[in-house]
């Protein structure tokens, strides 16, 4: 009995350690008007970079669906602030 008991902790730790950061954005960003496709590849680099330096560690205290709205939400910033187009939501009727 108690051997069965310690298997199964052993087993739930050993999985706790399999979680891991996002491996990308799963938003749509596209280039910025006049931005060369490399210039938008480097801000790509550096904005996924940037992004699950944000997260890093979240992922042991939350969600994994919450760790990939954060990475998603921080990419989004970056490359906003890099000058390309994210998406946004339509402006409400008035």
């Amino acid at each position: 009995m108690r051997a069965t008991w310690m298997a199964a902790v052993v087993t739930t730790l050993a999985c706790a350690g399999c979680a891991t950061a996002p491996a990308g954005p799963s938003v749509l960003v596209l280039p910025g008007a006049g931005k060369p496709f490399e210039q938008f590849q480097a801000d790509v680099h550096v904005c996924r970079e940037w992004a699950a330096n944000q997260v890093r560690g979240a992922f042991v205290e939350v969600p994994a669906f919450e760790v990939q709205r954060r990475y998603d939400n921080a990419y989004v910033q970056c490359m906003y602030a890099k000058g390309h187009q994210v998406p946004s939501l339509p402006a409400p009727s008035r």
